[in-house]
């Protein structure tokens, strides 16, 4: 953003005198559109936190259109990060479930290399017994 000589001497603490010395000397540049606020930081450090009324009127109807843009931007995009940080949620759930399957049908599983139990099988068959009467044998 650019600033006037009196918004920078604002920002900076700095007399007039001072901020023209610098232009004239070469250490702070100006350009048409003013002294950009970045420059005041470089030559300067940080700037006043109290920005005057007057600063805050001199915002072009585009700065303040851009701002709004900005603003607008920033607020779409952390909507859409709260969105994907539910949906990487849901799918770490989904992921635990499907892990927690997996491990109750490897851990209860019978295992496959068992023969089954076989029932005994009667040493004479009752049908022969009746058939030729008891064989003693």
């Amino acid at each position: 953003m650019y600033v006037t000589i009196q918004q920078a001497t604002k920002l900076t603490g700095k007399s007039r005198a001072t901020i023209t010395r610098h232009i004239s000397s070469g250490k702070l540049s100006k350009t048409d559109k003013g002294i950009d606020t970045a420059e005041l930081m470089r030559v300067y450090g940080a700037l006043i936190d109290t920005l005057d009324a007057s600063l805050n009127d001199s915002m072009t109807t585009h700065d303040a259109s851009q701002m709004h843009q900005n603003n607008a931007l920033i607020d779409s995009l952390k909507a859409q990060i709260e969105l994907l940080k539910d949906q990487v949620a849901d799918i770490k759930t989904d992921r635990d479930n499907w892990r927690n399957q997996a491990t109750m049908l490897l851990t209860h599983q019978p295992e496959l290399h068992q023969e089954p139990p076989q029932a005994e099988q009667p040493t004479r068959s009752l049908l022969l017994e009746r058939l030729f009467g008891k064989h003693n044998g």
